[in-house]
């Protein structure tokens, strides 16, 4: 395998405005998504306990609300968020558009 792999998140299925990029990176131990969201979208509640997944949100356009274990955490761009891996989380955005990079790993 080569010491880097490279892909444009535009390049890769759009599925409901997010943008799995873990495999077409050939990561073996994170995952990468970038996450595109229309006014008023709102993610899923989940967590990652059983992964031992900790992840990291990283607001890189417009403001959104990320709600972590009933703690809402306004975001702005260039905020960042690191959530344990058994805590619920949710991401709410605004109205406006705005765009996450999302990174997970054990």
């Amino acid at each position: 395998m080569s010491d880097y792999t490279t892909t444009n998140y535009r390049d890769v299925d759009d599925r409901n405005g997010m943008h799995f990029l873990r495999d077409e990176l050939n990561c073996e131990n994170m995952g990468v998504t970038v996450v595109e969201c229309d006014p008023g979208w709102e993610g899923m509640e989940h967590d990652h306990e059983e992964e031992g997944h900790e992840e990291v949100y990283l607001l890189i356009e417009g403001e959104a609300t990320v709600t972590v274990e009933g703690d809402e955490i306004e975001l702005q761009p260039g905020d960042a968020i690191r959530i344990a891996p058994g805590a619920s989380r949710e991401i709410h955005n605004g109205d406006a558009e705005s765009r996450f990079v999302l990174m997970g790993a054990p």
